[in-house]
């Protein structure tokens, strides 16, 4: 068995969200429809049903009233790129933010009562519009005025919030052939509030299942300046025969500074997994581990060595 614990900065590194100074836009129909309009793109993690529950959150509202906007150029404001673990935490706070600007605007006009209906929404979204015109919010980022990061000395507050981990792997290690195989795995990560618990252990078991192949197969071979194993017969990945019970847990610490006091998720699956099963092999074998992937050759040189 082989632990990690780690941790990983959610947003960009340094001054950068100053940089970027990110937008989102917040709006409302007047048939009560909110749309949502951000600049950070869906490909595949979630984030269209974390912006709508977020936003559904903040306004008392079902998510089926929630629209998100395609994140075309040409109509949504620059939310910075979709990376860095920041779109939940960065991004999605400027929503939340959004959302409830809209909504003190309805109260404030005396249009919407502190509870409501969803009949009384629609009516009093089409009352504002009628009497006030269009109803939108167009949130900025603003750094907190607490964290500094002085780009000329490096030195600061290199990110706003971390997220943290252990990870536990267990594996089997067949010492003629030296083949290593995952037999198990807990991943525990405090990743501030849990919006989506099917879509937060989605990100941790796809990071996860990438992290065995960092560890154990994926090995570019560049041969003059080119990569020699460029294609699928030649690069070895895991495939859903490789990866085994993915077990995850999350602790809950709310950020002050995240939508429902949410972090960042993605990227911090791939930090742990690789020296969490090192460490497993070198507590199987006795094996010195300095190196991944850690593939049956370079194991089998190693074990060879030892006994040398």
């Amino acid at each position: 068995m082989g632990f990690a614990s780690f941790l990983h900065g959610a947003g960009f590194t340094g001054s950068g969200e100053e940089y970027l100074a990110s937008e989102a836009l917040v709006g409302v129909t007047r048939e009560g429809i909110v749309q949502v309009s951000a600049g950070s793109t869906e490909m595949g993690q979630g984030t269209n049903t974390v912006f709508a529950q977020i936003a559904a959150d903040a306004m008392g509202l079902d998510c089926e009233q929630i629209e998100i906007l395609q994140p075309d150029t040409s109509l949504v404001p620059n939310s910075g790129p979709t990376v860095a673990s920041r779109t939940t935490m960065i991004v999605g706070k400027l929503v939340e933010t959004g959302a409830l600007n809209v909504m003190k605007a309805l109260h404030e006009s005396g249009l919407l009562p502190g509870v409501f209906t969803t009949g009384e929404f629609r009516a009093a979204c089409a009352q504002y519009a009628d009497r006030f015109g269009e109803l939108r919010s167009m949130v900025k980022y603003q750094h907190p005025s607490d964290l500094h990061w002085d780009d000329t000395r490096y030195q600061g507050d290199a990110y706003g919030a971390y997220a943290w981990a252990v990870y536990v792997a267990e594996v089997s290690v067949d010492v003629r052939t030296a083949e290593v195989r995952v037999e198990d795995f807990v991943a525990v990560q405090e990743v501030g509030k849990v919006i989506n618990p099917v879509l937060a252990a989605g990100q941790i078991e796809g990071g996860v299942a990438q992290g065995i192949g960092f560890a154990l197969c994926e090995n570019i071979v560049w041969r003059e300046g080119r990569m020699a194993n460029g294609q699928m017969t030649n690069y070895i990945m895991p495939t859903a025969m490789d990866v085994p019970r993915i077990r995850v847990y999350f602790e809950e610490i709310p950020h002050a500074r995240g939508p429902a006091g949410a972090k960042g998720i993605g990227e911090l699956p791939l930090d742990g997994t690789a020296p969490a099963i090192a460490n497993a092999i070198a507590n199987a074998t006795g094996a010195d581990i300095r190196e991944i992937p850690m593939t049956p050759e370079k194991l089998l040189d190693i074990l060879e060595s030892a006994h040398a």
